[in-house]
């Protein structure tokens, strides 16, 4: 066990994120260190604990070299206005012995050589000061450090991270750079505008929330801001209370009110629903219920939500993880 500032998401449910992310990697080979292929990147905003942080870097650790020692300082990086603990921190570094200097910046030197040759990077997100640097100290302590290469901490929010890099990776042609991303954070909706502008073709988005209404305020946001990305599954996690089950989560829209000879006064309810026959989006797999077929419902009908959970369905591993992927939109040149 180790000390907690934020309730961490704990292994079993961990194993099961990773899972759903799809992740793959390949060993370096010559010629990748210069001339291969863009490294695969993923983005964790809301780092907490770090403990999902460490499976993270663990599933992709055959992905790069192995790694020179790494150096003592912290390597979490500021994206706003430093706090003052690390000020004064800066302010006691350079009272310390100029022999003790020079072979920390050598360490460094060294570390940053490396990191810039890495095939697969972790780039975590984090508004707390202290859960940032309590997740890099947990970490370094994990197997000395053993993964602790693979990962990039940040101070600050999402958006200002993801301008940040779009001003240090600026060219003529701009594209998509990461590959997944995981929102693991209060107001999720909000930021997945930002996430998706830099979300390749075809990526991954896991949002991770304590209950299945927060998963369908995403599902919403999504569609109302007509977002690019369909969503794929939604899983409940947590032992204990259900052995984690898969949810059917779609828009659909009523029954009654697409058939041509429904009276609303003969049917005040309008309980049964749909799924649309064009755009809509259903989750669950084989253990859902199919979509019945039906007329196409009047254009300026507002969609209802589904959202029950499909027997059967165990996951096994709390809270609740819906994953989306990036839709290839085609250019307006044909290209």
């Amino acid at each position: 066990m180790t000390p907690r500032h934020v309730t961490p998401i704990y292994a079993k449910d961990a194993n099961v994120i990773v899972s759903l992310l799809d992740l793959h990697v390949a060993q370096p080979g010559e010629g990748d260190l210069t001339n291969g292929p863009a490294p695969l990147q993923i983005l964790e905003s809301g780092t907490g604990h770090g403990a999902l942080t460490l499976h993270l870097s663990r599933a992709i650790q055959a992905a790069n070299t192995l790694p020179p020692p790494l150096p003592t300082a912290s390597q979490v990086k500021y994206l706003e206005q430093l706090p003052e603990e690390h000020e004064n921190a800066e302010e006691d570094l350079e009272q310390e012995d100029q022999e003790q200097r020079q072979q920390q910046e050598q360490e460094q030197e060294q570390w940053d050589t490396w990191r810039a040759t890495r095939r697969a990077i972790i780039h975590t997100v984090e508004v707390s000061p202290i859960f940032s640097r309590h997740a890099e100290k947990l970490v370094r302590g994990f197997r000395r450090g053993i993964y602790a290469g693979n990962i990039d901490f940040y101070v600050g929010r999402v958006e200002n991270w993801i301008s940040d890099q779009i001003k240090k990776n600026s060219s003529q042609h701009y594209q998509p750079f990461l590959t997944h991303a995981i929102l693991d954070m209060p107001s999720a909706h909000l930021r997945i505008p930002h996430v998706a502008s830099v979300l390749k073709p075809n990526g991954i988005l896991a949002v991770f929330m304590p209950s299945v209404t927060q998963i369908t305020e995403c599902a919403m946001y999504i569609r109302k801001h007509g977002i690019p990305l369909e969503l794929d599954k939604v899983v409940e996690l947590g032992t204990g209370i259900s052995g984690g089950r898969t949810w059917d989560v779609r828009f659909a829209v009523k029954k009654s009110k697409a058939d041509p000879g429904w009276d609303s006064a003969n049917d005040p309810s309008g309980s049964e629903v749909m799924a649309e026959e064009s755009g809509s989006e259903s989750v669950g797999g084989d253990g859902g219920e199919p979509a019945q077929a039906g007329p196409v419902a009047n254009p300026k009908e507002e969609p209802v939500l589904v959202c029950r959970p499909l027997a059967g369905q165990l996951i096994g591993a709390g809270g609740f993880v819906g994953i989306w992927r990036k839709l290839h939109i085609p250019s307006s040149s044909g290209v």
